[in-house]
């Protein structure tokens, strides 16, 4: 006895064609896809031994916005290696921080972000240290006006036995030109 074919007629057959046309036309919107996981968050406002303060953003040709902060820290407990005592020292180092940007335009969302890293740092709880970054536009051009920047700073001695850290939360701020 032969075997039969199942045959899909001419609805079952339009069916089948008008999916392989969707799959086909879905293909480059997936490729294309932005897989960049979107707006970066602003870590909430925190602090351990330090303090830190956005203190301008300044926008230079619309592709860059210069970030700066100033922060203060304390004293460490570095632990001496040589000696097996634990001393105190003013010396810190920048082991990491950043910055981020996040500016509403319209029905678009502009956000850009920069890792901190490296530099010294006086940590006597007084003296006030500053670092700039420079932050570049991930979306579109940045606008003058109104942005939410957050930022943070760590900071260690020497040994990195001892650290210090703080982030700002999400600060509203007007982003100007030179």
């Amino acid at each position: 006895m032969p075997m039969s074919t199942p045959s899909l007629g001419s609805r079952g057959r339009l069916l089948l064609i008008s999916g392989a046309l969707v799959v086909a036309l879905g293909l480059p919107a997936a490729a294309l896809a932005d897989t960049t996981g979107g707006v970066p968050s602003i870590q909430p406002a925190s602090a351990r031994d330090a303090t830190i303060q956005v203190t301008s953003v300044t926008v230079i040709a619309k592709v860059i916005a210069t970030v700066s902060i100033s922060f203060t820290c304390q004293p460490f407990q570095s632990f001496d290696w040589d000696t097996g005592q634990t001393i105190e020292t003013t010396v810190g180092r920048i082991e990491g921080g950043g910055a981020t940007i996040v500016q509403a335009q319209g029905r678009t969302i502009d956000w850009g972000q920069i890792e901190i890293f490296g530099g010294t740092a006086t940590c006597d709880g007084s003296a006030v240290n500053t670092v700039s970054a420079p932050v570049t536009a991930a979306v579109s051009p940045w606008k003058v006006g109104t942005a939410v920047v957050g930022a943070s700073i760590y900071v260690t001695d020497e040994n990195g036995s001892d650290s210090d850290y703080a982030t700002t939360g999400p600060v509203t701020v007007r982003l100007t030109s030179r």
